[in-house]
């Protein structure tokens, strides 16, 4: 919600003390299911109603998530199949929200508005034993709802708010209701997030009051040297009488503004401050609002004031990005967007919240600082909105958000649709759109996922919608291919997969499914399996095999139901596994290789056929085995350090297409100087290529640097290593590839949406047999204030190349991993003979104090004659 600050002895243009007019409602709410107290609401919203057994909550919560807070439950509900001991009639019924508040004596003759941004799914409100809005009116979690209760409200003793919140009804299926959805992603809480979904608070205002800040910015492009912003507001007279006003506003507190309004009893209507009309508003020099690869992502901040008989009424502050956002096409199938007059490529992955909508400040950056370590630019959200801290995060920390609309169920059918739920429908846009306009994150908004919205007056309406609140960026008719009716063709595509596909898929695909081409809004290799730490969490020890029961629950659903299509290719690959250990290694293994070779065929085509690529997902709204990049325990594993790799901002890469070699350039720098190396390795470790080239690349550019060619005598699998060097000998990137004599094929005839078969398999089976050798392996602890940083120096001493080196950091000997933790490195190969160093930073808060214990892990490790420090154990990955 519009974060308004408060006023003390200082604006600007007056010298008015003015009192608090904003009282949050998140703390000391009751709740209880109807089936246990089914007292009428002119009863509950007394004072003095008893609640001995009610829950204590705060907001935003679902009844779930409350109940889990209140330890309802003395069972892990993500562990095993607990899940479904979470359920019974009570879920369907409504649920009592209750808050007690106050307000100060010295608001009395004020305007009181009490605002709930999101009710999941419909609700009827009682103030002091008064019916304010019932369920006709009262629907849907991604609404702004204003309620006038001046006249409801007392200034001695306590107010007393009760809501009755029914959940929502079938959201997955044609003709439910309009809530939050999860497709196929996971299996439905019993609540279906059923409660208050985002913040809610009292607003008091004298007479008129001023909100919903906006400003738009415009660029002569492609000069950057003036911004010419546009402010917008909207205004309203809560009394029952005409009224004069004086908006003022100021923008980083060296530019001020201001004009007149006259509104109507009881009028609301925006407020506007061109650059024509307010020549101060065109800025220049300004500080720009850049994605992080690009430059700073400088925030602005607006603040607006309305002043009605030389009093502020309230004050609203935002802060905000000057940026421009506009798209083109590349292709005939491919959007590009563009920021600032400067195209980029766009790769990613999709967010996705906790199963119960519990929103954590903490685990947000923690999550957060994740995605920026990847070096990705754009997150996804589907349909699934976060909270102001969310986008605060990626708007400071310069991340890219694709947002809209959710696919599959109810949102996807507005043919289906009653009068009512389009109504919902509706004003949902007009809160969405008041809501993100002023993000400076939002890359583009989608009126639809899988499809554009089926009735076309539908899109048509939002369109107005989204016109008429002046959003800025682009928007989208759908997430996928088709063609719109009324905006014509959407530039992306979603045609797959979200099932395993080998590394040469993205390269060979050039124009009909998932491959480097076009823009890919969700698209995946498919299961990311986790490690064994995180999966004893979540799955009985016994069960941890891709056929159990277990297993296959924390799979997807439907389609997605078990990852039968990853294991066979797993086991036609890398070999039959001995032990559950030796799988989850091959695991690995196969997610890094799957997904790197994702981020850099869609890296190697950017700016000629491909624009754009989202995994998915990033995460999971709870502890699954596919689609993501890190677990919900925050363990980063193979896809993680895939994604990370293949997404290096300057990266030397193989085309397995061409086997070329080639670099990246993603910033906007020219390099010069550079200097790349090539090795092949047989599985003996025996070096039998080498070829070494100057050259340079250009900002945001590519550079295919030469083919790595038929070579005599590889063993059946064998090892490239490339090196990429800047002008002054410093690594910028070092990239190890497996390959085989043998090579992946696909049956591209047998096709499905989700994946297209292989007809053969490369043969990694070699590695197997990998010669063992030895590490020398020490570390050396930073511990700083607030952090912890541990270099950990690897030395291969042996004969053979090291495989798949894997350093955990331990909170003691004993300890579970330090997480969240980032490694600069991780699942790296080392040459015989090579140093590497891995740092491992941590928060010293996620440490319980304990010092670091590191195991290393590698497949082919020497264990007993590899030395290390006392706090290092090597170990032979699957062990």
């Amino acid at each position: 919600m519009k974060k308004t600050i408060l006023i003390t002895s200082c604006f600007l243009f007056y010298v008015t003390v003015i009192a608090q007019t904003k009282f949050p409602l998140a703390d000391g709410w009751k709740m209880q299911s109807f089936l246990i107290d089914s007292s009428s609401g002119s009863m509950v919203s007394q004072a003095g109603f008893a609640t001995p057994q009610w829950y204590n909550i705060s907001v935003p919560t679902t009844v779930i998530a409350g109940l889990l807070a209140n330890n309802e439950y003395n069972f892990d509900p993500f562990y095993s199949t607990n899940l479904d001991k979470i359920s019974g009639p009570k879920f369907d019924k409504p649920w009592w929200f209750r808050k007690e508040f106050s307000l100060p004596a010295s608001q009395q003759g004020k305007n009181v508005i009490l605002k709930i941004h999101g009710l999941n799914y419909k609700a009827d409100i009682w103030l002091n034993g008064v019916l304010v809005a019932d369920t006709n009116q009262v629907k849907g979690p991604f609404r702004f709802f204003e309620f006038d209760i001046t006249n409801l409200v007392k200034y001695s003793g306590v107010n007393v708010l009760a809501l009755d919140i029914t959940r929502p009804f079938n959201p997955q299926k044609r003709g439910g209701d309009l809530a939050i959805d999860y497709a196929d992603w996971i299996h439905y809480p019993a609540d279906y997030n059923g409660g208050i979904v985002n913040d809610a608070e009292i607003d008091i205002y004298d007479k008129v009051a001023v909100e919903h800040p906006f400003v738009d910015t415009k660029f002569d492009l492609p000069s950057l040297k003036t911004a010419h912003l546009t402010v917008y507001a909207d205004v309203a007279n809560y009394s029952d009488e005409p009224t004069d006003a004086v908006v003022k506003g100021k923008i980083n507190d060296d530019i001020t503004f201001q004009q007149k309004v006259h509104l109507e009893a009881r009028e609301k209507k925006e407020v506007s401050f061109t650059p024509a009309g307010f020549p101060q508003l065109n800025v220049k020099d300004p500080k720009i609002w850049w994605p992080w690869q690009f430059g700073k992502p400088a925030l602005s901040r607006v603040e607006l004031s309305i002043v009605r008989n030389k009093k502020v009424s309230n004050t609203v502050a935002e802060h905000f990005g000057i940026r421009q956002i506009t798209s083109a096409f590349l292709t005939d199938t491919a959007r590009e967007f563009i920021v600032n007059g400067k195209p980029i490529m766009l790769r990613g992955a999709a967010w996705s919240p906790d199963i119960f909508q519990r929103k954590s400040p903490k685990r947000q950056e923690r999550e957060i600082k994740l995605v920026r370590d990847m070096n990705i630019n754009i997150v996804r959200s589907e349909g699934k909105f976060e909270d102001d801290n969310f986008y605060d995060l990626c708007d400071k920390n310069g991340l890219l958000v694709m947002t809209g609309w959710m696919c599959c169920g109810a949102w996807q059918y507005p043919e289906r649709w009653t009068p009512a739920k389009r109504v919902v429908a509706m004003a949902s846009d007009s809160s969405m759109m008041y809501w993100l306009r002023n993000k400076a994150c939002i890359l583009t908004w989608l009126n639809g996922s899988d499809m554009p919205p089926r009735d076309t007056t539908v899109e048509r309406n939002w369109l107005t919608i989204e016109a008429n609140l002046h959003f800025p960026d682009p928007i989208l008719s759908t997430a996928n291919q088709s063609v719109s009716k009324v905006s014509g063709r959407s530039g992306v595509k979603m045609l797959g997969p979200y099932e395993w596909v080998p590394p040469a898929y993205w390269e060979e695909d050039t124009e009909k499914y998932g491959g480097a081409w076009s823009f890919a809004t969700e698209i995946s290799p498919g299961p990311s399996i986790p490690p064994y730490e995180s999966l004893i969490k979540f799955i009985p020890k016994d069960s941890i095999n891709s056929t159990s029961k277990n297993w296959q629950y924390h799979a997807g659903t439907g389609s997605f139901g078990t990852t039968k299509v990853f294991d066979t290719a797993l086991l036609a690959r890398y070999g039959a596994p001995v032990s559950i250990q030796d799988y989850l290694a091959k695991a690995q293994a196969q997610n890094y290789e799957a997904h790197r070779a994702m981020m850099e065929g869609y890296g190697i085509n950017k700016h000629k056929t491909a624009t754009g690529v989202v995994q998915w997902m990033l995460s999971n709204p709870w502890p699954g085995i596919i689609w993501h990049t890190y677990d919900y325990y925050l363990y980063p594993a193979g896809t993680y350090f895939g994604v990370k790799k293949g997404l290096e901002p300057l990266h030397v890469q193989y085309s397995y297409l061409s086997k070329e070699v080639v670099i990246t350039n993603a910033l906007l720098k020219n390099f010069t100087g550079l200097k790349v190396k090539a090795q092949v390795y047989n599985i003996d470790g025996t070096v039998k290529y080498t070829k070494s080239l100057q050259t340079s690349v250009s900002k945001d550019g590519i550079n295919r640097c030469f083919a790595i060619p038929a070579i005599e005598g590889l063993s059946s699998t064998y090892f490239l290593r490339l090196q990429l060097s800047d002008q002054n000998g410093a690594t910028q990137s070092i990239n190890w590839y497996w390959l085989s004599a043998k090579d992946d094929s696909l049956n591209w005839d047998k096709s499905t949406w989700f994946f297209t078969p292989q007809s053969a398999y490369t043969d990694y089976s070699a590695l197997q047999q990998l010669p063992k050798t030895a590490l020398k392996i020490s570390s050396i602890t930073n511990k700083r204030d607030d952090s912890t940083v541990n270099t950990v120096t690897i030395t291969n001493t042996g004969n053979a190349v090291a495989f798949f080196v894997h350093v955990r950091a331990l909170k003691g000997k004993d300890g579970d991993d330090m997480l969240p933790v980032i490694f600069n490195d991780n699942y790296i190969c080392v040459a015989p003979g090579e140093t590497r160093r891995i740092n491992c930073t941590y928060s010293n808060k996620d440490s319980d104090n304990k010092a670091p214990y590191f195991i290393t892990t590698a497949w082919n490790a020497d264990a007993a004659h590899s030395t290390q420090t006392k706090n290092i154990i090597v170990t032979t990955a699957a062990e």
